[in-house]
């Protein structure tokens, strides 16, 4: 292989980067119907370019929430080897993906990719469950150790990872970031059984990721 046959493939590797941290940038800001051509300008390269990576929306969609999920796999590493008790495992995994921002293109409630988690083979959906199923290990630790609520479950992590990751509207990125600090410790506190009585269960009835895939469907 040659140095300019490297050097082609490491700028079109740079370019594909670029484009899907753009995309989350601009999908987070905007939503998935955000101009593609405000994405590509972002990304700094030409319409032309991204549409070469990925021929349309749906596949670029789609590519920037695998990525996220991959993101997550990697700080759910992290986590598990930067700390020994699963409580403070999961306390970093969630103030990561608040920070990253990530958990907004977590598909939980990927009705704009219904396609892909339709069937029992997509993408999306096993690579959805693997990660939740790892999700639920690191739970189920916290909970056995007496360090986290009874009746949490990793769908209660991540639609609070999701809430907590969208910028508010019309305020400053300064103050938002303030605001999303609060809320994240009351979020972590209200999780945390050393504050609470850990064999109190959540009021709230329990979602399995097949209760919400069920309503979904139903919503078409």
């Amino acid at each position: 292989m040659t140095e300019s046959t490297n050097r082609l493939r490491a700028d079109a590797r740079r370019n594909r980067e670029q484009i899907i941290g753009a995309a989350r940038e601009v999908f987070l800001e905007q939503g998935i119907h955000a101009s593609l051509e405000e994405i590509a300008r972002r990304a700094g390269v030409g319409i032309a370019t991204l549409y070469r990576r990925f021929p349309d929306r749906h596949t670029l969609v789609e590519q920037v929430a695998l990525d996220n999920m991959a993101l997550i796999d990697d700080e759910l590493d992290r986590a598990a080897a930067g700390h020994p008790g699963a409580w403070e495992a999961l306390a970093q995994l969630i103030r990561r993906l608040v920070e990253l921002r990530v958990g907004v293109f977590m598909p939980v409630l990927a009705h704009t990719l219904e396609e892909d988690m339709r069937g029992e083979g997509g993408a999306l959906k096993e690579r959805r469950d693997r990660l939740f199923e790892r999700l639920e290990h690191l739970i189920g630790d916290a909970r056995r150790q007496g360090r986290l609520r009874q009746g949490v479950t990793a769908i209660d992590i991540m639609v609070g990872v999701i809430k907590l990751s969208r910028p508010l509207p019309v305020i400053g990125a300064e103050l938002n970031e303030m605001l999303v600090d609060r809320q994240l410790e009351l979020f972590l506190g209200g999780l945390h059984a050393v504050a609470l009585d850990a064999s109190e269960p959540l009021p709230a009835q329990r979602l399995t990721l097949g209760e919400v895939d069920r309503h979904l469907r139903k919503a078409e």
